[in-house]
């Protein structure tokens, strides 16, 4: 398959067709979105989004992945996975975990990753649309454990654009990569509502 997106490297997770890249372009044209930057030449990893600040940075990410044809996993509970809403989470990418007590998500996301051959994985490291002091660090927890790198993709508010910025150097320490991380975010990316930042 012939890699032509401008957006796209020739490792990613792909999905959908002309039709929904059609939608996702019309839809970042009616709301005034943009997709800039490149994914990584990767076959697997994980994607955070920051500075998750606003419901518009799912919307906006959504549409962009749309247009560009990309694929990215993101988990949601098990128990949502009921008829009609399982197939339409997992033709959107959604995968089922279970938080149940003694089940550890980490393992179920390794297996998910040991299981295909392009996957990403993707997390809003703040896990909420408040103001943080840190960053939560699931995503840190699943990189190491499935040996994958770490992709941001940045939320640039005042331009309204969904910037696909950089793979993040991993020390070995989390708790220094969770704090560069957010540092960083801070220094380069401006949200939609900074306030919350």
């Amino acid at each position: 398959m012939k890699y032509d997106n401008p957006h796209m490297s020739e490792h990613s997770p792909r999905m959908g067709n002309r039709l929904t890249r059609a939608i996702g372009s019309l839809g970042l044209k009616l709301t005034g979105w943009e997709l800039v930057g490149k994914m990584p030449d990767t076959p697997k990893f994980v994607i955070v989004g920051v500075p998750h600040t606003s419901n518009w940075d799912a919307i906006a990410a959504s549409l962009a992945m749309l247009a560009s044809g990309f694929k990215y996993t993101f988990l949601i509970k098990k128990e949502w996975f009921f008829w009609p809403m399982g197939p339409l989470f997992r033709a959107l990418g959604g995968y089922p975990v279970d938080r149940g007590k003694g089940n550890d998500v980490v393992t179920q996301i390794v297996e998910l990753f040991e299981s295909e051959d392009k996957v990403c994985v993707g997390f809003p490291p703040e896990g909420t649309r408040s103001k943080v002091q840190r960053y939560k660090t699931g995503y840190l927890r699943a990189a190491y454990a499935a040996n994958v790198p770490i992709f941001i993709c940045a939320f640039d508010g005042p331009n309204k654009k969904v910037v696909l910025d950089r793979l993040f150097p991993l020390t070995g320490d989390m708790k220094t990569d969770n704090k560069a991380l957010k540092k960083y975010v801070d220094e380069t990316w401006i949200g939609v509502n900074p306030e919350r930042q």
